[in-house]
């Protein structure tokens, strides 16, 4: 590079730089978020404003049915499980599953050689036992007799003290005897019956007439006297379906409501659109809790209690046929029904927690609902009776014609009295 002569570079002019310009992609995203913002705002602000709307309706009467509803199983009125109070291995069954029979027909037949040879030994005890007693008798009578002379001669003062009572003694011991062995032969006796007993129960047969619904032994198995839960104890079972019945397990807020005779239906799973009318037979008087269990253990739950309410089915014999004990069923009891009352959907039932009065240790309930008074929440308690799923009546504290708020179930329970509502319908409220 030459060097200018003064030693100074002179200064050259850069040229300026453009304004930068902005991508037209920049400018489309801005707009993007902009206009998402827009919109998430309006959604945030829209349900914001629904969720502040309340649903009302107007206190009206109508007629109420209020239902007790419970699964069951199909079952016969009357049952007989068969059983056995002899243990024995089964020779021969004579009935089948299904089977009608009649009151003393033959169903089931044990192994006979043990209690043949019982009867056997029982009939020769009783025979030895009879003429040990034989024995015994004239031992008795001679005995007798010859006291009988020296008691004679003794008053005759031809015998002596000591030969009374040697004779007395040797009559006493003799009757002593004679009487143990009449005691043996009606021990034997006893047992010969006993054996009888039990050679007799070796055949079974059907203590009442029925079908038989359960056959539970198998030709060679073990039948074993005992209690029913033991396996083998119960060879099957005879019910009588003249009468069929549903039971259910009810519980126990629910029972209270049930009584003899109330009218229900009952729908069985596997006949699908068959609605048997029925009516309630029984209603237990205590609960499935066992009778061992001790309420007051600390480990005992307070698990809510069920009691076993049956109904009497009725309908067509043909439909009834069909039902077989142990089919599902879902059984509906109509608890009450009233008519003309006032009513309030449940969506609209509150309750609150009330420790007034008392001690105020144990927490009470009040029961309350909101009404709409010149555009202000009114608090309201109230007393109910019957309900049904969706409606209760109304016993006290409402009148006919106020006006209810039912929702939503987020603001309705958010609200308080004196709050200003805002109703989903304009001009609902008056």
């Amino acid at each position: 590079m030459d060097h200018p002569p003064n030693g100074i570079f002179p200064i050259r002019a850069l040229p300026l730089e453009e304004p930068m310009k902005l991508k037209p992609w920049i400018y489309a995203g801005s707009a993007l978020v902009l206009a998402g913002g827009l919109i998430g705002w309006k959604v945030f602000a829209g349900s914001t404003e629904a969720d502040s709307l309340f649903t009302v309706e107007t206190v009206h009467r109508q007629d109420l049915k209020e239902s007790v509803t419970a699964n069951g199983e199909i079952q016969a009125l009357s049952k007989v499980n068969v059983g056995t109070t002899v243990t024995g291995e089964i020779k021969q069954i004579h009935v089948k599953d299904g089977q009608t029979v009649k009151a003393g027909d033959l169903l089931v037949t044990l192994d006979q050689e043990r209690f043949v040879q019982d009867l056997h030994r029982a009939d020769l005890s009783l025979r030895m036992a009879r003429q040990d007693q034989d024995t015994a008798e004239a031992t008795y009578r001679k005995v007798h007799a010859a006291f009988q002379r020296q008691e004679a001669l003794f008053k005759q003062d031809l015998l002596s003290l000591d030969q009374f009572q040697d004779g007395k003694l040797a009559r006493d011991n003799a009757d002593i005897a004679l009487q143990r062995a009449k005691v043996a032969v009606l021990a034997a006796e006893a047992q010969v019956a006993l054996s009888k007993d039990a050679l007799d129960k070796t055949v079974l047969r059907a203590p009442m007439a029925g079908r038989v619904t359960g056959l539970k032994a198998e030709k060679g198995e073990m039948a074993i006297a005992g209690q029913t839960n033991i396996a083998g104890a119960t060879l099957m079972v005879i019910s009588d379906l003249a009468e069929i019945l549903a039971e259910a397990k009810v519980g126990e807020l629910e029972v209270s409501k049930l009584r003899l005779e109330q009218p229900a239906e009952v729908q069985v799973d596997a006949l699908p659109g068959i609605v048997f009318q029925a009516r309630v037979f029984n209603v237990a008087s205590s609960s499935d809790r066992g009778q061992n269990q001790n309420i007051f253990s600390s480990n005992n739950s307070q698990e809510a209690q069920n009691y076993k309410v049956r109904v009497i089915l009725q309908g067509s014999r043909p439909d009834l046929d069909r039902l077989r004990p142990g089919m599902s069923a879902r059984v509906a009891v109509l608890a009450n029904e009233i008519k003309n009352t006032l009513a309030v959907p449940l969506q609209s039932v509150m309750e609150r927690e009330d420790r007034s009065g008392g001690l105020g240790l144990m927490p009470r309930t009040r029961t309350t609902v909101f009404l709409v008074k010149d555009g202000t929440a009114e608090e309201r308690t109230i007393r109910l009776g019957a309900a049904t799923r969706r409606t209760a009546q109304v016993l006290d504290g409402l009148k006919e014609g106020e006006l209810i708020i039912t929702g939503p179930a987020k603001g309705l329970n958010g609200l308080a009295a004196g709050q200003k509502v805002k109703l989903a319908k304009a001009g609902a409220a008056k």
